[in-house]
């Protein structure tokens, strides 16, 4: 009897190890979803979505930390368009979007309708082991900024920069520059705030500094590197904690980029700019900012993105083009989009800024009005 019963307990363990195995095989052959920010889609609630219009976003590196919040947070607002679904995309070569988050408006493609969804900014980043993991109170300024970079002052404790910050202990040690081995925005904004002249490639990186590819290697090595010294969008510098400078702007003014401080140069610059002219034009040229030349607490590293709408002669469906505008919309919606800045702390451009919203809402109204004509 002894020797049925253990029998039968060698034949159940067995079919339990087998079922274990199955169960184990089909778990392994089931298709694993993409991650965000690859081209995967975002699922709400890791439930399948019902067929949805898919509108493709594809977005700067620099402007990731906020546009991979906002295409999330869009496919799971309920007040959103139910029948659109974002996929959001990296930078890359050869990838196609029905929508850019672009970092500059004067290399946008040709027909395009281009309007301002957030703020950029530039922080001066680096890495002293001795001084806390918070803004310390370095300051900078154009001509000593541009004497590290090119590797004319090469130590911290450099008279010039010394000079300009007594209060601190700055070290003997060798700077150690890190760029990024190609052109973008955020460098952009540093040359623009380096030389008067727009366009002017005037940066010419020391033989001993660092090259890397993208803003988050570029912040991963400051972070990694001691007494180095480089630049990211301000959202990753608030992201990953990194110290960055106070620099100075066109009034002599030590201002450390903020929230406050980014929103001073947008206010600044769309009072300068005189947009509310234009903006019943189809064909406005959008608001350009050039904060390097604003005082009152702006800070001088600051620029804008934009969301940039395919031309009239683009091939998009109609659903796609109506799903496209809608999600822009939802961007720079104060409670929605808008919002969402704050979680990488930057400012709501279009807070208490009419001029910038009647333009907004001109150039929307009026690609709605030729989707309309065209369905």
């Amino acid at each position: 009897m002894s020797n049925k019963r253990a029998m039968v307990a060698i034949v159940v363990a067995a079919i339990a190890a087998i079922a274990m195995v199955v169960l184990a095989a089909v778990a392994l052959l089931q298709p694993r979803p993409e991650a965000p920010g690859d081209g995967g889609t975002i699922v709400a609630n890791g439930t399948e979505p019902a067929p949805k219009e898919v509108v493709g976003v594809m977005s700067a590196r620099s402007a990731f930390p906020f546009v991979q919040r906002w295409a999330s947070q869009y496919n799971n607002d309920e007040n959103a368009l139910g029948s659109i679904e974002l996929n959001y995309y990296l930078e890359r070569p050869n990838a196609l979007g029905d929508l850019m988050i672009i970092e500059d408006v004067r290399h946008a493609a040709s027909g395009s309708h281009n309007i301002p969804v957030s703020a950029q900014a530039a922080a001066i980043v680096y890495n002293i082991p001795s001084f806390p993991d918070v803004p310390s109170g370095l300051k900078l300024n154009a001509t000593i900024l541009s004497s590290i970079l090119d590797g004319t002052v090469t130590r911290w404790n450099d008279p010039a920069i010394r000079d300009l910050n007594q209060n601190l202990n700055l070290p003997a040690e060798r700077i150690v520059v890190v760029h990024e081995n190609r052109n973008s925005s955020t460098l952009a904004l540093l040359e623009r705030y380096l030389s008067a002249e727009e366009d002017n490639n005037i940066i010419r990186w020391p033989d001993n500094s660092v090259g890397v590819i993208g803003p988050d290697e570029l912040a991963a090595t400051v972070r990694q590197t001691p007494y180095s010294i480089g630049y990211v969008d301000f959202s990753y510098a608030t992201q990953t904690r990194m110290t960055f400078a106070a620099v100075a702007n066109s009034h002599g003014e030590y201002i450390l980029p903020s929230a406050d401080s980014i929103w001073q140069a947008v206010n600044s610059s769309m009072q300068v700019q005189n947009i509310t002219g234009v903006i019943n034009q189809a064909a406005a040229i959008p608001p350009f900012l050039n904060a390097s030349m604003f005082g009152n607490s702006s800070y001088p590293l600051t620029g804008l993105y934009y969301a940039s709408l395919p031309g009239d002669d683009d091939m998009l469906e109609d659903t796609t083009k109506n799903a496209t505008l809608d999600f822009v919309k939802w961007m720079i919606d104060r409670d929605n989009g808008q919002q969402t800045l704050s979680e990488v702390q930057y400012p709501a451009i279009y807070q208490d800024n009419g001029p910038l919203a009647r333009y907004a809402e001109a150039v929307i109204n009026s690609t709605a009005a030729r989707v309309s004509k065209d369905q």
